[in-house]
């Protein structure tokens, strides 16, 4: 009959256990833990806790650590003040040493080890992170009181306004010109070239000279003879406009010549030119006496002068500023 009634209880007690849903034994689970957390609270925040643990102290000397910019060398203070300094008496006291000195030997006699992606443990995790639902079951049919919400905010618009200001400040600056002169060898029509000397007869009252002077776009060779006793002209014996012009070279060539009755002779000039140096020989020939004489010079170009001229401004850089 004992037998009976005990059976008889059991059944009664599984089949008010089924009765309760989910939801139901989740809010007397939720009852239970906020009924506790009052209490415990209580036994935290209030004077029992300085009576309860051992060595209690409001002021810890590790309230020091709270906000410092590391903690290795408080750290290693600590370790190595606690380093052969643990008692085996168990006490209190020395419980943070043990503690410490545990977490400096520790890896060495529990050295790590590695679990491989095979490992059941990972397998049935990932079991469990691809399909929730199919071990804990639909929580949204379990937990009537969970709702799809959708909260749509409205657009934060902000306006900033700052203000940049410029100091007034007293500079000064140059703008510079810059004139570079630019030769160009050559010569202009009139333009004295070189002169060429000969002196055939030693004893004679006077000498031959060959002048060149630059014309348009040749040369101008005037033949005459200098007074040897005062130095001017003794005797004329004509121009003429020759071929000429720098940096050519230019073989022997006929220059002023007279032939008659009073006069019997020819000229001849050559030129050789290195860029704007030049040589140029004249010749005096007399077919009527089978003579002849020559001379030579040598002479730099004429150059013509050019400007070219650019500012340097030293002010851009502050115009750019005022800008």
């Amino acid at each position: 009959m004992i037998l009976r009634l005990v059976l008889f209880l059991v059944a009664a007690l599984a089949v008010c256990a089924h009765a309760q849903s989910l939801s139901d034994a989740y809010n007397q689970g939720a009852a239970l833990g906020r009924s506790g957390n009052a209490a415990a609270r209580g036994q935290i925040s209030g004077s029992s806790a300085q009576s309860t643990v051992p060595n209690f102290t409001t002021t810890p000397p590790e309230a020091s650590y709270f906000g410092s910019p590391g903690l290795g060398t408080p750290a290693s203070a600590k370790a190595g003040a606690c380093a052969g300094a643990v008692g085996s008496s168990g006490s209190f006291s020395e419980q943070g040493c043990n503690a410490i000195d545990f977490s400096q030997t520790n890896p060495a006699r529990r050295p790590g080890f590695g679990i491989a992606a095979s490992d059941p443990l990972l397998i049935r995790a990932k079991t469990v992170t691809a399909d929730p639902q199919a071990i804990a079951g639909n929580i949204a049919g379990t937990y009537s009181a969970c709702t799809v919400q959708t909260v749509t905010r409205p657009d934060i618009f902000e306006t900033l306004i700052c203000h940049q200001y410029r100091s007034t400040q007293n500079a000064s600056c140059d703008k510079v010109l810059i004139v570079t002169p630019i030769r160009t060898p050559g010569c202009s029509p009139g333009q004295f070239l070189t002169r060429v000397t000969a002196d055939p007869c030693p004893a004679c009252i006077d000498y031959l000279a060959f002048d060149f002077s630059c014309g348009a776009n040749s040369y101008l060779m005037h033949v005459y003879t200098i007074a040897k006793a005062s130095g001017g002209l003794y005797l004329e014996l004509g121009s003429q406009y020759v071929a000429g012009t720098l940096n050519t070279q230019i073989g022997q060539t006929p220059g002023p010549s007279q032939i008659d009755g009073y006069f019997c002779y020819q000229t001849y000039y050559s030129q050789s030119c290195s860029g704007a140096n030049c040589s140029i020989g004249a010749w005096f020939y007399n077919p009527c006496q089978g003579t002849s004489y020559f001379g030579v010079n040598t002479f730099a170009m004429p150059t013509s002068v050019s400007f070219s001229d650019t500012w340097d401004n030293q002010c851009a850089a502050l115009e750019a500023r005022s800008q």
